[in-house]
């Protein structure tokens, strides 16, 4: 038995790319300015990306406690 198939029309599909495009295009425009934003925080002056161990302190790259 055949199962039934829906053919979406081809406004279809362009509206629902262009609706991933436009929100892929406003993921990208907004992402330098929470990079920045976060790197004025005081927990993470200077840096976009830092390490918190378990404890909740920042650990270094040169600290080699487990």
């Amino acid at each position: 038995m055949e199962s039934p198939t829906r053919l979406t029309s081809v406004r279809e599909m362009h509206k629902i790319v262009w609706i991933l495009l436009g929100v892929f295009t406003l993921f990208a425009a907004t992402f330098p300015t929470a990079l920045w934003r976060v790197s004025q925080m005081d927990k993470f002056k200077g840096f976009h990306v830092k390490s918190l161990s378990v404890e909740g302190k920042l650990q270094h790259s040169t600290d080699k406690t487990p």
